[in-house]
């Protein structure tokens, strides 16, 4: 009895947990007229504008702080702003790698990956310690170096390893955890040491946005958010569109459209 009188408790004391959840709901609270192809929001709510051969960087009130300049910058390029001392701007198509400060400065000169003797890598992202991960798509390796641009680790082939078709969009490392999403499958968890834990089969998802170990993606014109520890899924109801291209920190939904940026809080 005792037992289950606990499993009652602990279930009531989630089922409380979720339903909060649920009845949050988030507000359009500003909208910035700064043109952009894309938006990213890092943990102190500093949000990242990519534009054409440009990164403008405002602070969480809209104002304009620093801007990065370079004609390898376009639609396709990616950034991840998951450490704010050192953002990483990755072209697969140029095959180059940019790291920055906060100031938006260069911390060294550009990586070009072609020198490094790469034939392809079609994804980057940031990692733990000042490190970085590459996904090389011809080999199917996900790669690890060390803030010296030391090869640290890599994967098995991770095709030959799930026996499937393997051809990831997106990648990112949060919470020792890295992700790789391919929309056909579903997305694929690692450890930090490249070794794979699991699928998740949440088929269609293109980019990862992951905060407060929950997965944010959008299903027809709903943003849902999935949960990672208990494999749950939430509406998370908005006030107002969500444009398709949002990143989302705890606190903050920051999503860019034909009329600019768009900035989303919680109201309860």
């Amino acid at each position: 009895m005792v037992h289950r009188s606990l499993a009652l408790v602990m279930f009531f004391a989630l089922w409380l947990q979720v339903t909060a959840q649920d009845m949050v709901t988030w507000r359009l609270v500003k909208q910035l007229e700064q043109p952009a192809v894309g938006v990213r929001l890092d943990q102190l709510n500093n949000m990242y504008a990519v534009q054409r051969g440009e990164v403008v960087k405002m602070d969480p009130t809209g104002k304009v702080l620093t801007r990065y300049s370079n004609k390898m910058i376009g639609e396709h390029v990616a950034i991840d702003v998951s450490n704010p001392m050192k953002v990483l701007i990755f072209s697969a198509e140029q095959m180059r790698l940019i790291f920055l400060d906060s100031r938006m400065s260069e911390l060294r000169e550009e990586v070009n990956l072609y020198a490094e003797g790469y034939e392809q890598i079609s994804l980057a992202a940031t990692s733990h310690s000042n490190g970085f991960w590459l996904y090389d798509p011809i080999e199917f390796r996900l790669i690890r170096y060390d803030q010296y641009f030391k090869k640290e680790r890599e994967s098995l082939n991770i095709a030959q390893m799930l026996r499937v078709e393997f051809f990831p969009e997106d990648l990112i490392e949060v919470d020792n955890r890295v992700y790789l999403t391919d929309p056909k499958h579903g997305i694929y968890v690692f450890d930090v040491f490249g070794n794979y834990l699991k699928r998740i089969p949440l088929k269609g998802v293109s980019r990862l946005r992951i905060s407060d170990k929950r997965l944010f993606f959008q299903k027809g014109d709903e943003l849902i958010a999935f949960h990672l520890t208990n494999a749950t899924e939430e509406l998370v109801p908005l006030e107002a569109d969500l444009p398709e291209r949002f990143d989302v920190n705890r606190s903050r939904i920051c999503a860019t459209g034909q009329k600019g940026i768009f900035i989303f809080e919680p109201k309860r």
